[in-house]
């Protein structure tokens, strides 16, 4: 008898966990609150990010960059830029999390709404401010017909006019 796997397990076996791509229609609902004048740094792009493509498009100011090249945990960076704005790794979304506020710069991070829950994130959101922009559809980051098992929402610092903010979630791909 075979074991059903469930989707998540599906893609930590297939080795592609944290390597899911972000479709051009979920950056849509956060353009609205993002400033032209600001220069966003989107620190998980490895070339081919259609968050930094549809912002450029957009006529922002992306800087990109991908951990083979320059770590967002680890080194600091020697350019400017005033946002941050990722799909970053689920498993890092604590390291990336604290980084941000670390550098004291807006953000904005497309996570699990789950992120919301634990202890520690409980204490770094309280200490620091969180503002979600919650969608009320779910990301397709696979291409299939169904989109993600869970809610995935912009969790942003400094970009949003208030702490909860729901919009739809446009879906024309």
């Amino acid at each position: 008898m075979s074991k059903k796997q469930s989707p998540l397990m599906k893609l930590k076996a297939g080795g592609v966990f944290d390597e899911v791509y972000t479709p051009a229609y979920a950056i849509e609902p956060l353009i609205e609150f993002i400033p032209k004048d600001k220069v966003i740094w989107e620190c998980t792009d490895f070339g081919a990010s259609q968050i930094t493509s549809r912002l450029r498009e957009l006529g922002y100011t992306v800087v990109a960059s991908h951990k083979d090249d320059f770590d967002f945990l680890e080194d600091t960076p020697d350019f400017e830029y005033d946002i941050i704005i990722t799909n970053p790794p689920y498993s890092l979304k604590d390291k990336f999390l604290k980084r941000a506020y670390e550098l004291n710069k807006q953000f904005a991070f497309l996570l699990p709404i789950t992120s919301l829950e634990g202890m520690a994130r409980g204490k770094l959101f309280r200490e620091n401010n969180i503002e979600v922009l919650v969608l009320d559809g779910r990301v397709n980051f696979t291409k299939g017909k169904a989109g993600a098992w869970f809610n995935t929402s912009w969790f942003c610092n400094g970009l949003l006019p208030k702490q909860l903010v729901f919009k739809e979630l446009g879906k024309d791909e």
